[in-house]
């Protein structure tokens, strides 16, 4: 009996899993979250391999430390060109969003420091989310199911003392006729 109670909170924890709806594989990814310094004029590339397609959030800032960037450029793009116009975060910070296909992706940002370190800090953020395409459940839930339903209906089938219940004449009736 036991057993029958642990499977039976099981099934519903699964059933109740199985109600909140499919699982989605929108969850938002960081690809890029640092901080870099730049000294005197520098260049700095980096791509990413997306899967599907989705939203790409760009978010560039000029930090204040010691003295800000002279100027601060972001370019994004793919194989089919730029993905918009150039990023400027040169008086302080600046966000894009741009609308992806699956692939490579490139982002290259540029800057020249000032002061008398010439050197300077920024910090870059890119955050991509997939397209919201619900991702199916595995039939193996479904045939989960079915088991669970098939060992309920087997257990119905039997008594309360857990033996079969005779579906055909008794043998003790079969006796009497024999």
């Amino acid at each position: 009996m036991k057993i029958w109670k642990n499977m039976s909170t099981g099934a519903a924890a699964l059933l109740i899993c199985c109600a909140m709806g499919p699982s989605r594989a929108n969850a938002s990814e960081i690809l890029y979250d640092g901080v870099g310094f730049l000294e005197g004029t520098q260049s700095f590339t980096d791509s990413f391999t997306l899967s599907s397609p989705g939203t790409l959030s760009v978010t560039l800032s000029n930090v204040a430390w010691p003295t800000q960037l002279a100027s601060l450029d972001m370019l994004v793009s793919s194989t089919g060109g730029a993905l918009g116009p150039e990023l400027d975060a040169t008086n302080s910070t600046a966000t894009a969003t741009y609308n992806v296909a699956a692939g490579n992706v490139v982002a290259q940002w540029f800057g020249t420091a000032q002061g008398s370190l010439n050197a300077g800090v920024y910090a870059m953020e890119i955050q991509f989310s997939p397209s919201n395409n619900p991702v199916p459940l595995p039939t193996s839930i479904a045939l989960f199911l079915s088991g669970i339903g098939l060992l309920i209906w087997q257990r119905r089938s039997r008594g309360a003392d857990g033996s079969a219940q005779p579906h055909g004449p008794s043998s003790d009736e079969g006796a009497q006729t024999a």
